[in-house]
């Protein structure tokens, strides 16, 4: 026998061996450009999403110092008086009611002791002087 058949084969043999490896070495490259891609398609996604993270974070910084700001009495102030056409009471206008507690059989007496008509539980329609009807209180001596 010969060498070449001693040892598992001839020419055949050698053939399919080297096949085998060359197809194992082209499996592996392969694999290697696809994981490599994997990663840098994953690299610029991440890239992007950091600096979506950067924006979003300053956006928030930006909006929370806004609401502080606007927290400010000065503020509150300037907009109310701007925006919304507010203005202090006159002097006289606002009257503080006592700490009068009701006691059970006044009579219907409410804040210092002054007897008030009980009101209706919804507002009541009246109908004014052109006949349009008009949802609110009755007016007094109704």
């Amino acid at each position: 026998m010969t060498r070449a058949l001693r040892l598992g084969g001839g020419p055949v043999w050698r053939l399919g061996w080297t096949a085998l490896v060359v197809a194992l070495l082209g499996a592996v490259g392969v694999f290697h450009v696809w994981s490599r891609t994997r990663v840098l398609t994953a690299g610029y996604a991440l890239g992007e999403l950091q600096k979506e993270h950067v924006t979003l974070t300053s956006e928030h910084d930006r909006l929370r110092i806004e609401v502080e700001t606007m927290r400010s009495p000065a503020v509150l102030e300037k907009i109310a008086r701007t925006r919304l056409g507010m203005a202090p009471p006159a002097p006289g206008a606002v009257s503080a009611a006592g700490p009068h507690i009701a006691l059970a059989g006044e009579g219907g007496k409410g804040v210092n002791r002054v007897k008030h008509r009980p009101g209706p539980a919804e507002p009541s329609r009246t109908r004014t002087a052109t006949g349009i009807l008009v949802a609110g209180r009755t007016p007094p001596g109704r």
